[in-house]
Order: C-alpha cells, then structure tokens, then sequence
C-alpha cells in the first residue's frame, strides 16, 4: 500500500500521522476482509446548510445525512470523476420534491433541497421521502461512461437505504451508521463493506457492524476520526489510510452570471438598466444570492454592442467576406436572469 503512512501499532490500530478535520479516512482491516471509512464534517455543513435556512430541522438533517452518505460514497470511487446522489420524492403529506449532493473527485460538494411550502415542523425520514420515493446515484467517470444505480426508499433511515443500494445495485454487502447534529451544523458516519473473494468476509462485517454501531453521536462528533477507530476496534488491527480533506464548494460565480446575462439581447439589458436598480439573482443549487450593479449592467451592454460593430465592421467594407464561424456568434437569447448550476 504505497499510499498509507504509519506509525508504531497503538493499541491494535496502526494510525497514520495526520488528523485533519473535515475528512474522510479510508482504513482496512488486516484479519478480516472488510474495508471502511469514516468521516465527520462541521465547516462544509455549515455552509450547506445556509441553503435551507428557511427550513425545519428535519429537513435539514435529511440534507446533512445525505451529504455525509455522498462524502462517503465518493471516496469509494477507483477512477477520477463526478458523483450526484439524489432523492426523489415520492407521494404524502410531508413528502418533499427533491434533494440532492453533488461531488467531485476532489470531494469539493454542493447540494440543496427543493420543495413546496412546508407546512410541518417535524417529519421522520419514511415521511420526507414519501410513498415510492428513490434514491439515484449517478457516477460521472472522466474518461468513462456513466453509471446509475436506483433504490426504493422504503427503508426507516439513510442508512438502511444505502446498505439496499449496495445490496441490490452493486452486489457489495455493506453496513453504514450515519449521524447528524443539526443544532452545531456537523454531520458524519461509517461504512463498512466486504472485500470480495475473502473468506468469511460476511461474518466479520456482521461482527464489526455490530462494534460499529456502538459509535455514539458525542464519540463522532468530538473525538479524533482515529480515536474513535481506536476505541471501537480496539482488538483489531486496522491500517489507517491519509486522510482526505472535504469542503464546501459550489460551482457558481459571478462569471457564470454575466455569461447567462450576455445571452440576453439588448433591449432586455436595457429594460434592466432602465429600473435603475440593479439585479439580483440566485444559484438554483446552492442558494448563494448575486447582486449585479448598474455599472455592471452597463458595463456589459457596451461591451456587447462594440462586439457587435467589430463583428459587423468587415462585412461592410469587404461585403465577399465570409461569414464569422459559429462560435463566434452571439449566443442564443436565454429566456430570462437565472443560474442553472
């Protein structure tokens, strides 16, 4: 194993060197074969959970839940790429529309929640996902073809869920403990899961599913990730991989919202500028509001319409020039000011 770091064995858990916050680590049992991870993330959901302010609490621990299962999905992943987990609501009195994380091979994420009015305060699990819900995970491998795998959700928690997912869609035995804390805005878990083709692989995951569960929310949330492996395996060796770092991080930017502006024709900028104000528009994924000034409006009107006379300058003294290339032409008017993401 080129990429684990050790030092002396302590206790039955041989440890590597760093214990950075707001990560995953990867570990790997020696006597059995099972591998896990572990993370716990506090900064990330903090920011995560701006996008549901709004909302009760229930929902934003399904969202917290659903960020630490993505964490720890992606981390599994062999190839370089792109995973989105989502959920897709079913029917009921509290069933939500949609939520979904989205993450990249760097274990940079972003996601949110969509809804009707929420009329509740309280709701479990079974009820947010509704009758006939499912759980969607999409891998986006570079350089390889796109994979899904779909679940019913008619399990009591994210956890059991998951453990069907792998079940019955890749065919992997594997244990999950989720947990969340939205009062502080952290959230984290563990998955265990087989080594295919290892002797007596189901019967050590049964056993250290069972160590596993002991893990309490206080144990998660303030130890170390390695003290708590320590303690819960105290009697197995386990080889502790670096851990990897996790943030927060949306894919929009201001930039990507005067491109969606620049698509919009003259007129349109101009009616914007008329009401003298400014514009605000809002990430559709993440949340995040973007105030666009007038200079700004201004800015970029000028900036089109000298685009235009440059573009249109050689037609009108070389008429048999040929016409400019696709991609040099103005793009297609959008239908209005909003960021898809």
């Amino acid at each position: 194993m080129s990429d684990l770091k050790v030092t002396a064995p302590q206790d039955g858990i041989v440890v590597s060197e760093d214990t950075q916050p707001n990560s995953v680590v990867r570990f790997l049992f020696d006597d059995h074969g099972v591998r896990g991870e572990i993370v716990h993330l506090h900064e990330p959901m903090q920011k995560l959970l701006e996008c549901v302010r709004a909302y009760p609490p229930c929902v934003k621990g399904l969202l917290l839940e659903l960020a630490a299962a993505a964490v720890l999905i992606a981390a599994t992943l062999k190839a370089n790429g792109t995973v989105t987990v989502q959920i897709q609501c079913g029917k009921g009195p509290k069933a939500l529309n949609f939520a979904f994380i989205n993450i990249d091979k760097d274990l940079h994420f972003y996601g949110n929640v969509l809804s009707d009015e929420i009329k509740f305060t309280e709701a479990t699990f079974r009820e947010m996902v509704g009758q006939g819900g499912i759980m969607v995970i999409s891998a986006f491998p570079e350089g390889g073809t796109r994979y899904q795998g779909i679940v019913s959700l008619d399990k009591d928690s994210m956890a059991e869920a998951l453990a069907d997912y792998f079940k019955e869609s890749e065919q992997l035995a594997t244990s999950f403990l989720i947990q969340s804390d939205v009062a502080n805005a952290q959230a984290g878990g563990m998955m265990l899961q087989i080594v295919p083709n290892i002797e007596g692989n189901l019967e050590s995951l049964h056993h250290l599913t069972t160590l596993a569960a002991t893990l309490q929310p206080q144990e998660l949330f303030e130890l170390s990730l390695h003290e708590s492996l320590r303690r819960l395996f105290w009697n197995d060796k386990v080889r502790v991989f670096d851990p990897e770092q996790v943030t927060y991080r949306c894919i929009c930017s201001k930039e990507r919202i005067f491109r969606v502006l620049a698509a919009l024709s003259n007129d349109e900028l101009s009616d914007m500028i008329a009401e003298n104000k400014g514009i605000d528009m809002s990430c559709q994924s993440c949340g995040k509001v973007y105030h666009v000034t007038i200079d700004e409006l201004k800015d970029l009107l000028t900036a089109k319409q000298q685009s235009a006379q440059s573009q249109a300058a050689p037609q009108a003294s070389a008429p048999q020039a040929s016409a400019p290339d696709a991609k040099d032409a103005a793009p297609t008017p959008a239908a209005g000011p909003t960021i898809e993401v």
